[in-house]
């Protein structure tokens, strides 16, 4: 939404070369809101002092655009992040001092050395409490999730994080879903996770994902780079900078192709990302790209039965995805006088996406010509094989959205009239607007016994009145963002921050076929934030926040609210009941600090450790109050969205960094308690132990009884995580990552019945060698070990597929096994 939600990277770029370097004092760091100033880092050659005041500092507080006029001397290219790759990779630091929330930072440097090829997979490294669920099977088409809070591509997920590019939130407008394959990777500068500021508008309720794209003004130089290796993997990445006379360029092409490691799941990945900035001595513009055309088959979960028995294994096919994307944006920061500053910003996303997903079907034979849905009501669609088919459908979906928005933003750092104090205030106004086409259709289709794939017969579904009904649909949506945040130095140690935003979402439906979806809803909400640090010494800090977060229910789960009048999830809606927004209050706390191990150690043992050791460690809570959840139905494949009461997810993050000329190594560790505190019915129709009607209970065949303190499903209480990068040479590099994830209970079981998945690791190494200054080769072997981790399990209709028996009531997606690959790249 807002470009006004970022970080104020200006400030972070300093703390991320000096937590490098021999400095000891906590750098003097803000983070702010969606726009956000962003100086070049200084060259690495020379030491950065952190800002003795968040005031003095560029953009250290709310909604600006990436971009500002107060700037380092230009990298030169030997200095650029291309050619500068002698030391080990570097796990960004943690931001320190006047930010009132916990912080996970990547840079673009740790992107490269570790080869990730999508920002998803960066942030599992990098941050605490992230880690992907492999619900679709495809590594392009993750479902992130912090905190317990999702940001995912499936259609369906209730989203509880904002995620934004240069400022631009990119939620797409019909579900919230983030679509990770439309990023391309190489063109990040550098990515955060920032929690406790609701000034980043909708959907932040468990944080925001904002990501710093480069440009001519911070990346110089040439690179190509190319991989191949399991499962057909092939992909290349270019990029390329140059800067003269305040005018400068950007452009990154990435394309990727592989066969899946799940049937039925290969991809095609094409993205682009170019900018064109201008600067002079009172401001900076620019204009930037972002376009994508990806095609990639899901396999989504499967019977734990099937997967036993080969791990490659799918339940029903065609599931296949096109998603495609034009994104524009004109961007500048102004500065008029002084201690003034004012950001502007203004875009347009076009989004087109067209799903086919092979299912099962509730349709049968009933004995008449025609065939009967879930209720025995007889449609319009003709009965040719008789009782003994294995009836099939496949569903389709297209969806067309397109975004206009902009923001306007103003700083001032003049000192308060009462004080000599340092202080920053920002006012900013965000505006964005989106509408969406939506159809859906269902043609009958056969379910082949070899390979569980639906050839379609042909007959599409008409009958308006039967189980699932086609769908033509518009969809507008218009948000309205008025934000203020101010940062006041009270004393050298002592920093308040305090603001709020103000939120305004209409949303309006026009059913194209009928009038049943016909309506428009308004939700609005003031999220106010406060927070405090303290310079404990010149080594620790400590922070505190409370703040308020809001979202506001989507067009597609407005349009599937009504448990009477199911959908197949985003792709048939129905009549709806209202649903009302989720509005989240959350606390944390917590320390952090950096120190140098020799400055403690007698001088043999210090000479061992000549670096840095940062560390954090915090507590957080967010209760949810008329959570949304999405909910399946009776009716086989479908289900509805419904407020869940109060929710709350608590939980404990550590995380330890050393880094030095030649080693970075990290340790993390986050527990997550997710539960309901509201007693609740649920629809669970699969789950074995589902309570029938009675009048005492007076719950329906279908639904589970879920009591307070009940642990959320899909969340893992225990994730842990570590690695090191070290330079055996100046040429010779090597590194590893370790991820542990506790079992999660399966979706379905809100009533913890059944115990929870596996837990499993992930080991991941990797080498690479610079052959000469501008030649290098890498290999990378990932899932060493070969853990086929269960990463998401729900419950499914044991008896759906007459042919098939299943013991097992789960269905459970499951992780990529061991991968070899070996590239090179050529930087100029």
């Amino acid at each position: 939404m807002s470009r006004l939600a970022s970080i104020s990277l200006a400030t972070l770029a300093g703390a991320l070369t000096q937590a490098a370097q021999a400095q000891t004092a906590l750098p003097d760091i803000n983070v702010s809101s969606p726009l956000r100033a962003h100086p070049r880092p200084a060259p690495a050659a020379q030491p950065v002092v952190s800002t003795p005041h968040p005031a003095a500092a560029a953009s250290p507080t709310a909604p600006v655009t990436r971009r500002a006029v107060a700037r380092a001397p230009a990298p030169t290219p030997a200095q650029s992040p291309s050619a500068q790759q002698t030391s080990a990779a570097s796990p960004a630091p943690f931001v320190a001092a006047t930010t009132p929330a916990a912080i996970n930072i990547t840079s673009a440097k740790e992107i490269e050395q570790t080869h990730q090829f999508d920002v998803a997979k960066a942030l599992e490294r990098a941050a605490t409490n992230v880690i992907i669920e492999d619900v679709q099977g495809n590594p392009f088409s993750p479902q992130v999730d912090f905190r317990g809070f999702a940001a995912s591509p499936v259609s369906g997920t209730p989203q509880g994080l904002a995620v934004y590019m240069n400022g631009i939130r990119i939620n797409e407008a019909w579900g919230d879903t983030v679509n990770w394959d439309l990023i391309p990777t190489v063109a990040i500068d550098r990515t955060a996770i920032v929690t406790g500021n609701p000034l980043f508008g909708l959907n932040a309720i468990g944080g925001a994902v904002v990501m710093d794209m480069k440009n001519g003004f911070t990346y110089h130089g040439f690179e190509l780079d190319g991989r191949g290796g399991s499962f057909g993997r092939r992909q290349g990445a270019m990029q390329a900078g140059v800067e003269q006379d305040g005018v400068a360029a950007y452009v990154a092409i990435e394309a990727a192709g592989d066969k899946g490691y799940r049937k039925f799941s290969g991809s095609q990945i094409h993205r682009l990302y170019g900018d064109l900035g201008w600067r002079g001595d009172q401001a900076e513009i620019h204009l930037s790209t972002n376009i994508a055309a990806n095609k990639f088959g899901v396999s989504a979960s499967a019977p734990n039965d099937l997967v036993n028995n080969a791990t490659d294994a799918v339940y029903t096919t065609p599931q296949t995805t096109k998603n495609t994307l034009s994104q524009f944006d004109l961007n500048g920061v102004f500065t008029p006088q002084q201690n003034w500053k004012i950001l502007a910003d203004a875009h347009y996303r076009a989004f087109d996406q067209a799903h086919v997903d092979g299912n099962t079907t509730d349709f049968a034979s009933c004995g008449g010509p025609t065939l009967c849905d879930n209720n025995g009501n007889s449609t319009y669609m003709p009965d040719f094989f008789g009782p003994n088919a294995a009836l099939a459908a496949i569903d389709r979906t297209w969806t067309t959205s397109r975004t206009v928005g902009g923001t306007v933003q103003i700083e001032n750092t003049d000192k308060l009239g009462f004080s000599e104090l340092p202080n920053k205030i920002v006012f900013g106004v965000n505006l964005e607007h989106g509408w969406t086409h939506f159809a859906a259709s269902e043609e009958l289709g056969l379910l082949n016994p070899y390979d569980l794939s639906v050839p379609g017969l042909g007959v599409i579904n008409l009958d308006p009145a039967g189980d699932v009904s086609p769908v033509k649909l518009n969809a507008a949506n218009t948000y309205l963002g008025v934000y203020a945040l101010d940062t006041f130095e009270a004393t050298d140690k002592l920093t308040f921050t305090a603001g709020a935003r103000y939120n305004l979402a209409t949303i309006s439906l026009y059913d194209l076929y009928s009038t049943q979806l016909n309506g428009s809803s308004s939700y609005d909400h003031l999220n106010p934030v406060v927070g405090a640090t303290y310079k404990i010494t010149q080594e620790v800090a400590a922070y505190a926040s409370y703040s308020e977060s809001n979202r506001a229910p989507t067009p597609l789960e407005l349009g599937c609210a009504d448990p009477n009048h199911p959908c197949l999830i985003d792709n048939f809606l129905v009549s709806d009941p209202h649903l009302s927004q989720v509005v989240a209050h959350s606390i944390e706390t917590g320390l952090r600090g950096g120190f140098h191990p020799a400055s403690y150690l007698p001088a043999e043992a210090g000479a061992l450790l000549p670096g840095r050791v940062d560390w954090s460690a915090g507590v957080y809570r967010t209760t949810s109050f008329n959570d949304i959840l999405s909910v399946p139905s009776q009716v086989t494949g479908q289900g509805y969205f419904t407020n869940a009461g109060v929710t709350q997810r608590q939980g404990i993050e550590t995380q330890v960094r050393y880094t030095d000329e030649k080693l970075s190594a990290y340790v993390n560790y986050a527990l997550t308690d997710a539960t309901f505190r509201s007693m609740l019915e649920l629809g669970s129709p699969n789950n074995p132990l589902v309570v029938a009607y009675n009048t005492a209970t007076g719950l329906s065949a279908s639904s589970i009884l879920v009591m307070p303190g009940s642990h959320m499903t899909s969340i893992p209480k225990h994730r842990l995580k570590g690695g090191f990068d070290y330079a055996l040479t100046k040429e010779w590099k090597v590194g590893m990552d370790v991820v542990y994830t506790a079992g999660n209970w399966v979706r379905g079981d809100e009533i913890n019945a059944f115990g929870t998945l596996p837990s499993y690791a992930t080991v991941n190494l990797r080498s690479s060698y610079q052959l000469t200054k501008n030649f290098q080769v890498y290999g990378l072997i990932d899932n060493v070990g070969g853990a086929r981790g269960r990463s998401f399990g729900t419950f499914f209709n044991t008896t759906q597929i007459p042919f098939l028996s299943f013991s097992d009531p789960r269905q459970v997606s499951i992780t990529a096994p061991t991968g070899f690959y070996a590239g090179a790249k050529m930087t100029f």
